[in-house]
């Protein structure tokens, strides 16, 4: 219409834009992988509940499967990274962890970058903002262990990212590849699904630009595209890897994997009498990571985000919202690590209460404002000192030294019988991963309630006496105590964490200084000149 001020949008910003300073993103990210790189465990650990990593790093070295939901982005990733002719084969896989988590950190310095209006001091914000959330003692500890959440703290600061620029006027193909790495993301943890409400609310405000068919139908392209990365499972399981969750060349078994059905009893499965206490955790969780000066910051910059853009805002809250909630009811000793995501949160807000502290130092003295912004660049290295002790890993061999205890202390051809994930997942990691005693069998007690567990352990040790149980009630004991008789004249069998109810009927020798006993008939001690401290 005649004297109508056409729209201008916003030039795109981005990574590779014109207008882009590529130094504070740079230097997030040099400065996170060098500390990553330098507190990095480098053999296999379970410290930071990463009892998890032996189950990974066993699966990607294979290109089998691990525990449900499978994670297929995660094991293919991990697999290219072992190929890298550096250290052992957990180092290797622990160091996509550090890449993940640093370009993550690098991400959120270039997003809050391009969000904060104050351009003079936007550099040195984003900078101390994203290093805070990088020495964070929750992004930090798994950005040096085998596990799946710092790779999707990466895919969430990619996703968040890509969408602030499009958002910004960034073209169509930018929402296509967010829909291609959301796809491929759902490979890393089923929990960034999280992230399309979160989308859509922070994209509603230019809803006629992705209405249109030529926008949102490529968009599903995409992203069902990049969900075909679970095909890997059927695929894997074709080629009968040693590790093999759930066997998912059915349709009935690819779904057992995918939903995690296993699991499924721990979702919102807190029970109530807990709930105090972890509140009380949580919210000590909370101020460990950023401590309380920090806190103060991020809540009060959020109300700032909310008052100048909220739809950012409400976005990010319900992302944050979303995971918090699921988390938190989730049953199991360590659900804060889905809390990853949600640093997305805690680092817009911080830049921008740090921005409006600077602010009102200006105004309160011109030195202030310089005063005040040396003390804001250096709270995350006031954090990288308090938590480097408990978060170093360098010099950490727990894990590696039971394991090589135990695979040097069995006799030759040895019955391993396990329990818990931790030593089950490391003796997959000696004996699979490595290729250590080729002659040891290992078998996980729970899993022999599954049928295509004993099928399995049948393929991988023909000798072994794995029957079908003779009826539904026949009890997970029963059929430990029946493989133990049937294995004991033709191998030596040990346990690393024996269940009470065998007990009965075998005697559990333990053998000196570790966990790991010799299985005998009931009344022996000693036998084939082998004595064992009782």
């Amino acid at each position: 219409m005649p004297g109508q001020v056409p729209k201008v949008r916003p030039k795109p910003t981005c990574w590779c834009g014109k207008d882009a300073r590529l130094w504070p993103p740079l230097m997030a990210t040099i400065i996170a992988l060098t500390v990553y790189a330098v507190t990095i465990a480098p053999e296999l650990t379970f410290a930071h509940h990463g009892t998890d990593g032996g189950d990974l790093i066993t699966a990607a070295r294979t290109l089998g499967i691990p525990h449900p939901p499978g994670y297929p982005t995660y094991t293919l990733l991990a697999w290219l990274f072992i190929s890298l002719p550096a250290g052992s084969i957990a180092y290797r896989v622990h160091l996509l962890s550090a890449v993940s988590a640093a370009l993550a950190v690098g991400l959120l310095c270039r997003t809050v970058q391009v969000l904060l209006p104050d351009k003079e001091s936007s550099g040195a914000l984003s900078v101390a903002a994203s290093l805070t959330t990088a020495f964070a003692p929750l992004l930090w500890s798994q950005a040096v262990i085998a596990e799946v959440y710092a790779l999707l703290t990466l895919f969430a600061a990619l996703l968040f990212h890509l969408w602030v620029h499009w958002r910004h006027g960034g073209p169509d193909s930018t929402l296509w590849l967010s829909a291609l790495l959301l796809g491929l993301g759902l490979g890393v943890h089923l929990t960034l699904i999280a992230s399309i409400p979160a989308a859509l609310i922070l994209l509603w405000p230019e809803r006629r630009r992705w209405e249109r068919p030529g926008v949102w139908l490529p968009c599903l392209g995409c992203l069902l595209l990049g969900m075909s990365v679970y095909v890997y499972l059927p695929l894997a399981a074709a080629h009968q890897p040693p590790l093999n969750w759930g066997d998912p060349r059915t349709w009935d078994q690819f779904v057992w994997v995918v939903s995690a059905r296993p699991y499924q009893s721990l979702v919102f499965g807190l029970p109530w009498a807990e709930v105090p206490r972890r509140m009380a955790t949580w919210a000590a969780l909370l101020i460990e990571q950023f401590g309380w000066w920090g806190l103060i910051l991020a809540l009060a910059g959020f109300l700032g985000w909310w008052q100048r853009d909220r739809f950012l805002a409400l976005s990010l809250l319900v992302w944050a919202s979303l995971i918090g909630i699921f988390s938190f009811f989730y049953h199991a000793p360590d659900s804060y690590v889905y809390l990853l995501p949600t640093l997305l949160w805690w680092t817009l807000g911080w830049s921008e209460g740090a921005r409006r502290l600077l602010h009102l130092a200006r105004r309160l003295a011109p030195a202030g404002r310089w005063l005040t912004l040396v003390g804001i660049l250096a709270l995350p290295f006031l954090s990288l000192g308090i938590h480097w002790r408990p978060i170093d890993l360098s010099n950490e061999h727990e894990t590696s030294a039971y394991l090589v205890g135990v695979l040097n202390r069995l006799e030759p051809n040895a019955l391993v019988i396990t329990r818990g994930d931790a030593p089950t997942f490391a003796l997959w990691y000696g004996l699979y991963a490595e290729r250590q005693r080729p002659d040891v069998a290992v078998v996980n007690a729970p899993l022999l309630v599954y049928a295509w567990y004993r099928a399995q352990i049948r393929r991988l040790y023909p000798d072994l006496n794995v029957a079908e149980p003779e009826s539904d009630r026949t009890s997970l004991a029963s059929q430990v105590k029946e493989l133990i008789a049937g294995t004991l004249p033709t191998r030596p069998v040990y346990a690393t964490d024996p269940d009470p109810a065998w007990q009965a009927e075998f005697s559990f020798v333990p053998m000196a200084s570790i966990s790991l006993y010799r299985v005998l008939p009931k009344g022996e001690s000693r036998r084939s000149g082998q004595f064992y401290v009782k």
